[in-house]
């Protein structure tokens, strides 16, 4: 059976990575964090998490692509999804691909914690 988490983030930038997952971790979250598409596939292994905080540019990924098909997979449909991008006009073809949120980067912490707190369920 895997272990229960909060949140998952993936984001090809790793001081993004620890520096969120920090924020998390402060704000009383369960959180993992990881840099490429096979440490995430790792983590969802053997975690069930209530929410994947995501990266919409990821070296040599589309994180649209991934959304889409973890939204397409029964096991995995459930996990909210909040993308994130420093990209204009993300926001549209994030929530396209099936993402429940959008982050525009660069964000301010409260505003991020809003919006996590707004996906997870109480």
């Amino acid at each position: 059976m895997k272990q229960e988490l909060d949140v998952i983030l993936l984001d090809d930038d790793r001081d993004i990575c620890v520096m969120v997952e920090a924020i998390l971790t402060y704000a009383g979250y369960q959180a993992r964090s990881c840099s490429q598409l096979d440490q995430l596939n790792e983590l969802l292994s053997q975690y069930a998490p209530k929410l994947l905080l995501m990266d919409m540019l990821l070296s040599g990924t589309d994180g649209r692509d991934i959304c889409r098909r973890l939204k397409a997979h029964p096991e995995t449909s459930s996990i909210k999804i909040i993308m994130m991008s420093a990209h204009p006009d993300a926001d549209i073809s994030c929530r396209e691909a099936g993402a429940n949120d959008f982050v525009p980067k660069p964000f301010d912490m409260d505003f991020f914690l809003e919006k996590v707190k707004n996906q997870l369920p109480s």
